[in-house]
């Protein structure tokens, strides 16, 4: 998905891990292509307190401005919300 959409949107992961080292094993393990922010802090840190993921994975679609546009619980319907804002 990331290759199909890399010219319309980016894609960034916000971990809640707290071992950075195993992090960036899984990373390069999975050759994850998109920038995973990461302070080692979990739920408490500052990205993961701002967005306020329920669990991991919780998927977010950004819209041009920035903004939540759709908060998903599945990678089922990234795809659909990603159309939706695209053409808004």
């Amino acid at each position: 998905m990331n290759a199909k959409y890399a010219k319309d949107v980016v894609f960034v992961g916000v971990s809640v891990d707290t071992n950075l080292d195993r992090l960036d094993t899984f990373v390069k393990e999975k050759a994850i292509p998109w920038a995973q922010l990461a302070d080692g802090k979990a739920f408490d840190g500052p990205i993961p307190r701002l967005y306020r993921p329920n669990g991991t994975p919780t998927l977010f679609v950004l819209d041009r401005a920035g903004k939540i546009a759709a908060k998903l619980e599945t990678a089922e319907k990234i795809e659909e919300s990603l159309q939706t804002v695209l053409t808004q």
